[in-house]
């Protein structure tokens, strides 16, 4: 019976237009919620509940920062009014459009936009208008690109954004821009911080549990430490590989090469990785957290640790 309501509810969920793919945390999954029209309450499972429009209101949820976290919104066929909450606000459509966000112009992140069955018009806000299809289509818009807004899509950017010579990194800033933010899953104070590009979960706070106390480890009795660490609520942390390890630095910077508002108390030294040394198997690789570069050390040296859950 249990299975059942939970059925129909999550239809009413779908009917109503709630996408179940939205990603109300940023923690690359989907997150079961509902939009109840009457009252403008909105309600996202184990997640958030609040009051955000109003009866008549189509709610459309999306990445609209492309951060990796879905935004809640609403569109009024009645005035063309998209809201986004805590976003924006604006005008665009009309009575009768179907409202059609999607990444119009793949630069990863969801666009405003409509269709209007009775010309075969798609506008997508400050990007593009065009004329294809007709009465009684079905219009499917364009889903965000390499699932940017998913987590564990694509490559980040390097932190560099000043152009030295022509060509060189600072010219096509390729990538991902960084983009985190931090949680307290377990309620208990042991912070996260989540990376909305990458998808993976990192111990926040170099002090605390989860990088072990701020404590240096050689990387045999690293490894069994992550293998029994219970942080945050999950018991499923891991040293990280060498390049899941770099994937936090930012190399347009100097001195502390990491984001400090999410990565408080990292320490300007060397942090080990799991990955080994396929040449000489007694060392393993290590990233140093003042100028970013790799190295490998032999493992029964002391350094320190950073955890990482998610991406396998």
């Amino acid at each position: 019976m249990k299975r059942v309501l939970f059925v129909v509810a999550l239809a009413l969920a779908l009917v109503v237009g709630v996408s179940s793919a939205a990603d109300f945390n940023g923690d690359g999954t989907g997150d079961i919620a509902i939009f109840r029209e009457s009252s403008g309450l909105w309600s996202v499972r184990g997640v958030s509940r609040f009051y955000f429009g109003t009866t008549g209101d189509l709610p459309k949820p999306s990445d609209w920062e492309g951060s990796g976290t879905d935004l809640p919104a609403i569109f009024r066929g009645s005035s063309g009014l998209w809201a986004i909450r805590g976003f924006s606000r604006v005008y665009f459509g009309s009575s009768g459009d179907k409202a059609k966000p999607g990444d119009y112009n793949g630069d990863g992140t969801e666009d405003i936009g409509i269709f209007r069955a009775s010309s075969g018009l798609w506008a997508a806000r400050g990007v593009t208008r065009v004329y294809f299809g007709t009465s009684g289509d079905r219009a499917i818009a364009p889903d965000v690109a390499d699932g940017y807004s998913r987590g564990g899509g694509g490559l980040l950017k390097t932190g560099q954004f000043t152009e030295y010579s022509s060509g060189d990194d600072g010219t096509y800033q390729a990538g991902i821009a960084f983009s985190y933010q931090t949680a307290d899953p377990a309620g208990n104070g042991e912070i996260v911080t989540i990376d909305n590009v990458t998808g993976l979960m990192w111990a926040s706070d170099g002090n605390a549990a989860g990088c072990n106390f701020g404590n240096q480890t050689d990387w045999f009795s690293a490894l069994e430490c992550y293998n029994n660490l219970t942080f945050g609520g999950y018991d499923d942390w891991r040293l990280p590989n060498v390049k899941e390890l770099q994937s936090i630095i930012d190399y347009g910077t100097y001195g502390f090469i990491v984001d400090t508002t999410y990565f408080p108390n990292t320490k300007l030294d060397f942090y080990w990785s799991s990955t080994t040394n396929d040449l000489i198997t007694s060392n393993a690789w290590r990233v140093y957290f003042d100028y970013g570069y790799v190295g490998y050390n032999n493992k029964t040296l002391n350094r320190y640790v950073r955890g990482v859950r998610g991406g396998i």
